[in-house]
């Protein structure tokens, strides 16, 4: 077989294993978030969604030609490193008053280039990768005490790391959800995971009272009180409520959005970006957003179904569900003012290019493990769990 014989018959083989619907729906749903920031942003934030874009759909294609399940045997190294990466903040850390957290690293490339990723958003991926690994290992150890308290210490290490460090805790929280569902889906017996479910409420007050600031409080009282200082963190949601409103089933037509256009709504391009649909594409607009984030879920939990006696596989695909999930409740929510605003962005349609090149690594991790799950399979021995 000639050279380029066998390069056509990889190509061929890769588009038999690879999830291109997976793939397509990511590009349609980021197509489109590219379109709502070409309304509301700067140039430069169109250039750099698009490589962030283009950066993640290349990271997609290289993670699904290799089985990325090789590398989990090294999954404690990866947990170091994250806990390394997630910890980069507390002394390199930058932010805003509006953000109300310190997640960036930002690096001067130039005296006008600027770079900056959030830690916290690659970590995301990291943790649901030793997550499952961690679960896998432990097998039917699983559910006794020392299992039970090094999968805790596992869990909650990585959400403390981002509280304490970032000032962060909209992902805080996000990590905390996704190794809930893990837990569930793991295998953890159902009376501890509401045991800590029970512990967590009975937390809540010393949170309230001894950890959350006052900014941190008031994200959650004007959820309750519309007229709670409409100046400041009240002023965020009510606009976003005008905006959606002033869609209203047909809207007001792309660039055309007089909320959205003349700056009355913050942070439009990112934390708000459902509201720039809303408000310029109507009720039809945020339905298609909905649609496509509901179906990479569905698909991600599809994949876990399919390879449900793959515990690691099947874990990984359910953290990335889990993760999609919480972020698009959370972000619309806090559009429609039933959740507060804790700067989470809509997943592949909120600007920032280390945002969307971390949802499209999920995915790659998602399609790699299900376009190699056969051979997987094939190879594994009867006696593995």
């Amino acid at each position: 077989m000639s050279k380029n014989q066998e390069f056509r018959q990889a190509v061929k083989n890769y588009f038999k294993k690879t999830d291109f619907l997976l793939l397509t729906v990511a590009i349609v749903a980021s197509g489109y978030g590219l379109v709502l920031i070409s309304s509301v942003g700067t140039a430069r934030e169109m250039i750099v969604q698009t490589v962030g874009i283009c950066l993640g759909i290349t990271a997609y294609i290289v993670l699904t030609i290799f089985d990325i399940e090789h590398l989990s045997a090294f999954w404690k190294v990866a947990l170091i490193l994250n806990l390394l990466l997630l910890s980069l903040t507390l002394f390199f850390g930058e932010g805003s008053e509006e953000t109300g957290n310190n997640s960036w690293i930002r690096i001067n490339l130039s005296s006008s280039l600027q770079v900056g990723f959030q830690p916290a958003e690659v970590g995301k991926v990291i943790y649901i990768f030793t997550l499952a690994k961690h679960f896998k290992v432990l097998g039917d150890r699983l559910n006794t005490f020392k299992g039970l308290l090094m999968l805790g210490l596992h869990a909650i290490i990585p959400v403390m790391f981002v509280f304490f460090f970032s000032d962060d805790d909209g992902m805080a929280a996000s990590y905390l959800f996704i190794f809930v569902v893990m837990a569930f889906a793991g295998g953890i017996y159902l009376r501890y995971c509401f045991a800590g479910i029970l512990a967590f409420a009975g937390a809540l007050p010393l949170l309230w009272f001894f950890v959350f600031s006052q900014y941190q409080k008031d994200r959650f009282i004007v959820l309750f009180d519309s007229t709670y200082k409409t100046d400041t963190v009240g002023y965020h949601q009510s606009q976003s409520l005008a905006a959606i409103q002033s869609g209203g089933f047909w809207g007001d037509g792309y660039g055309k959005g007089s909320i959205c256009q003349y700056d009355y709504l913050p942070a439009d391009h990112t934390d708000f970006i459902f509201c720039v649909a809303c408000e310029e594409f109507g009720f039809f607009g945020g339905l298609l957003i909905l649609v496509l984030l509901s179906s990479l879920i569905l698909i991600c939990v599809f994949s876990a179904i399919s390879m449900r006696d793959d515990k690691f596989s099947m874990l990984c695909c359910v953290g990335v569900a889990a993760m999609l999930t919480f972020q698009t409740f959370i972000n619309v929510g806090m559009c429609l003012r039933v959740a507060p605003v804790i700067g989470l962005t809509l997943p592949f349609f909120s600007y920032g290019g280390t945002s969307v090149l971390t949802m499209f690594i999920a995915l790659g991790l998602v399609a790699s493990l299900k376009g190699h799950y056969i051979k997987r399979a094939y190879n594994r021995s009867p006696y593995e769990e």
